[in-house]
């Protein structure tokens, strides 16, 4: 497993394409291309069940907004680059539900 991540790492490198992974409770994990490269993750909001919305801070100081799958059972993800230098860990219990999702699960 190690070598496959050492691999797409430097296909990652090769192509200069700012890329984060998502791990999921269940051993699965995603790989999601940003527009730039990520310093930190900000915010994590939910619209709907099925996706989460994280608000990235890039290097140069911008925001952007990448859109991942929550997760399908567990509670928590971790949220990284392929360096170790971004980390975040993130339960189902933190995430922040916009005023839509509210309206529309029937919540105040």
């Amino acid at each position: 497993m190690k070598e496959g991540r050492e691999r797409m790492a430097k296909e990652g490198e090769s192509k200069n394409k700012p890329l984060i992974i998502v791990e999921y409770p269940d051993g699965s994990s995603m790989v999601y291309e940003t527009p730039k490269e990520v310093e930190a993750v900000e915010e994590v909001t939910s619209e709907v069940f099925e996706f989460w919305n994280l608000k990235l801070r890039n290097k140069d100081g911008t925001y952007s907004w990448v859109r991942i799958n929550s997760p399908s059972r567990g509670d928590e993800v971790i949220i990284r680059d392929f360096f170790g230098r971004l980390r975040h860990e993130i339960s189902r219990k933190e995430i922040k539900k916009d005023r839509l999702t509210r309206i529309w699960a029937g919540e105040p």
